[in-house]
């Protein structure tokens, strides 16, 4: 529009400019100087006020003017037009990216927030560095905005970039340069939703051949599972040949609740556990290469075994090693070697602290008491679709003579149950006993429930309700009910494992009820910001969620030393290591304190709790 009002306005100052000429032409006014004073009378109307000439004269000037007074009207308005729609795209959060490296995040809910949260505590010790996040979504990018900095405040060394848009839209997805960044978390909450945003991402990313962006994702159900990982496939050729290799590093939320759900069941306080070392708030999980300053910290570890680098690491618990082919591999200090590229995984509070000294001398008394692990009674109320897994992973836990009671008023709990899961619980000589459609949300029922069951243990999944509250009130009445018959049974010493659906509920339960919450989203969104971070990290979290290998336990202290008061850290350290096991923090009255100084000294007493990476619940004598 701006080119054709000064296309305009040319022909009109020519046209004028010609009759001015025809009309002076007796005084001897060349067509150039009559040309040029149009112009000037167009472009300031103020010069009228000082001609002379015949009348026919000063009427085209007079034109002139106002031809010149309306092209300035018109183009302010044509201006001010384009100023005010790009502001108002800038606004609506329409306009393209232009960063690269930055990290990319699909959805924005709760999820959103727990990974923004961690970006900014990974990103604190980055100072130097340009950090950005963008994140994406349908909602308008003022509302975004206003939302974290309700939430935040200030984002520290962490710039967050709101776009608004469809997450499955290729178009814009490619505002928020997909292709350039270093990789996408998609927080989406329905696995359709997720898997179309999975699909959109792939396409864009294995547009650009040289591209190692990635895309990390959790699907709730199992039945997604294919679709989903076929969906984040990248078909690149390497060599002349196609290879189907992976853009995606996915995570199967139901198997991952469920054996965080069966591990923390047995082993009260543990869902804070796994809460610590999930987040970037103190300790983590890194992965160290043998590159840059760490190349002479290599050398002098390389040939020597886990248990021997931590006599050396101080601050830092060298857990395991990653080879040249990414296979992750956490088991007995006492074997695992750090070879010749090999990577080593270390638990530190941050990524530049790791420092090699001489070997922390320690010495320790053998233990007293023999462990027994003895049969137990678990009570599982509700039913979901982890419950299958859940009783999967109870007969890797649980040894003969144990119950296993299960009740629910829901009519899917038999569909939920097989034979199968029953027969494999009872060969290893675990009784199942099945209410089907009890109502355990009536008190006087739950009690009759719990004075048959006598259960050590209550495991309360979430009912499959839509909506998140309503599943979120059934078990806090639970909680509440337990409460009571706690009370009026101060004999019985029940500990309670919950799964909940909204943080809010959980916090709102926590402050009256004590047990161990699990909140599948806040979980999910922990682990998704980690490998974010470092790719390779997911091989670790399978490998400490496996019930194949090393996982995390917490043990009583008596069963690796005899209590004397103060000890060397040092020490508890390699009583752990002489079982075979790594330690990673102890349980001091609740409180999970993870990788102390191994020079320092601790109190732990026979009823706190080590923290290890073991094999099995079982303590080696």
């Amino acid at each position: 529009m701006i080119f054709l009002l000064f296309l305009f306005t040319g022909v009109l100052v020519l046209v004028l400019g010609a009759v001015a000429w025809l009309v002076m032409k007796a005084t001897g006014m060349s067509f150039g100087f009559s040309l040029w004073n149009t112009l000037l009378h167009t472009f300031d109307p103020g010069v009228i006020a000082g001609d002379g000439g015949s009348a026919a004269y000063l009427f085209v000037m007079l034109l002139a003017t106002l031809v010149g007074m309306l092209f300035m009207a018109l183009l302010i308005g044509f201006l001010n037009e384009s100023i005010t729609s790009k502001m108002s795209d800038l606004a609506r959060g329409i306009e393209p990216v232009m960063e690269s490296g930055h990290t990319v995040i699909l959805g924005f809910n709760e999820s959103t927030f727990i990974v923004l949260s961690e970006l900014m505590i990974a990103n604190e010790n980055q100072s130097g560095k340009r950090n950005v996040v963008v994140i994406m979504d349908e909602y308008e990018k003022q509302d975004m905005e206003e939302k974290i900095q309700a939430r935040f405040g200030n984002t520290g060394n962490l710039t967050v970039v709101c776009r608004s848009g469809s997450v499955f839209s290729l178009s814009d997805l490619q505002r928020c340069s997909i292709t350039t960044c270093k990789a996408v978390v998609i927080t989406r909450e329905k696995d359709f939703d997720t898997i179309k945003s999975i699909l959109a991402c792939t396409q864009m990313m294995n547009e650009e051949n040289l591209f190692q962006g990635y895309i990390t994702a959790a699907i709730n159900e199992k039945i997604n599972e294919r679709a989903a990982r076929i969906a984040g496939q990248d078909t690149r050729s390497t060599d002349s040949e196609k290879q189907q290799m992976d853009r995606l590093e996915l995570l199967m939320m139901e198997e991952t609740i469920s054996r965080i759900v069966t591990h923390t069941c047995r082993q009260p306080g543990l869902s804070n556990v796994f809460s610590e070392l999930f987040n970037f708030s103190d300790n983590e999980f890194y992965i160290v290469n043998d590159e840059g300053s760490d190349r002479q910290l290599f050398s002098a570890m390389r040939g020597k075994t886990i248990r021997e680098i931590n006599r050396c690491l101080p601050n830092v618990i060298a857990v395991g090693t990653v080879d040249a082919n990414g296979k992750v591999m956490i088991g007995d200090p006492n074997t695992v070697v750090l070879e010749e590229n090999n990577k080593l995984i270390v638990l530190e509070a941050d990524d530049d602290r790791i420092r090699f000294t001489d070997p922390i001398k320690a010495s320790f008394n053998p233990p007293v008491e023999k462990y027994s692990n003895d049969p137990i009674n678990v009570l599982i109320t509700d039913c979901n679709t982890k419950l299958p897994l859940i009783l999967e992973e109870m007969k890797y836990y649980l040894v003969k003579g144990s119950v296993i009671y299960i009740a629910a008023d829901s009519d899917d709990l038999m569909k939920r149950v097989t034979d199968r899961h029953i027969t494999d619980l009872v060969d290893i000589g675990v009784d199942v006993v099945v209410k089907e459609k009890y109502n355990i949300y009536s008190y006087d029922k739950l009690r009759e429930l719990l004075k048959e069951a006598q259960p050590n243990y209550v495991i309360m999944l979430s009912s499959e309700e839509a909506d998140g509250n309503k599943a979120d009130e059934k078990s806090l009445r639970l909680l509440l009910y337990i409460q009571k018959y706690k009370r009026d049974h101060p004999e019985f010493d029940i500990g309670i494992t919950c799964e909940m659906r909204n943080v809010e509920n959980q916090t709102l339960a926590q402050g009256k009820i004590s047990s161990d919450f699990i909140i599948s989203r806040n979980i999910a969104a922990l682990l998704m910001s980690q490998i974010a971070e470092n790719r390779e990290l997911k091989g670790v979290f399978d490998q400490i969620l496996d019930s194949d290998g090393f996982e995390v336990y917490m043990k009583p202290a008596k069963y690796y030393l005899r209590n004397e008061g103060e000890t060397e850290y040092m020490s508890v350290f390699e009583a752990v290591a002489e079982k075979h096991e790594i330690l990673i923090g102890y349980m001091k009255d609740g409180v999970f304190v993870s990788n102390p100084d191994k020079t320092g000294m601790v109190t732990i007493g026979p009823d706190d709790s080590l923290i290890v990476l073991a094999e099995e619940l079982a303590i080696i004598d």
